[in-house]
């Protein structure tokens, strides 16, 4: 599937090769499990509402996916020491190790997805790796707060 403008290629593309290479990987958690738990590792603590906001998750699902984390011993809640009626979620240090297990994973599985494609192709796609990473870091600051 191809499309005439570049950058809905582009989007596409990423998308779709994201969804085969974690289903390839077979890591055994959802898409929301894995994304609630490296915006944590990156950003640090946070409330429910902010995890919600910027994973676009309904909160019932945000909510559902922290317990069960939580239950699991890959997620904790502490105080808010900015607001008592609220609390902090964070990565526990097994959390940390688990989501290191599954990037290891789905760094095999693409790496197998890869292997057949010639080395010009590689070093292509990793210097897109590279571009696309520094736009999202420079762009996220422009984002309305999550």
């Amino acid at each position: 599937m191809t499309s005439p403008d570049p950058a809905l290629s582009l989007v596409l593309a990423c998308s779709r090769f994201a969804r085969l290479s974690t289903r390839m990987a077979d890591v055994g958690v959802s898409s929301v499990t894995w994304r609630i738990t490296a915006t944590l590792e990156a950003r640090g603590p946070m409330r429910l509402s902010e995890i919600a906001a910027r994973e676009q998750v309904a909160r019932p699902t945000a909510t559902a996916a922290v317990q069960r984390l939580e239950a699991e011993g890959i997620l904790s809640r502490r105080p808010d020491p900015e607001d008592a009626r609220s609390a902090l979620i964070e990565l526990t240090p097994a959390g940390r190790e688990r989501l290191a297990a599954w990037r290891e994973r789905l760094a095999a599985t693409v790496a197998e997805l890869l292997a057949d494609v010639p080395a010009e192709d590689r070093a292509a796609l990793e210097h897109a790796s590279e571009v696309l990473h520094r736009i999202i870091d420079t762009s996220e600051g422009t984002l309305p707060p999550a």
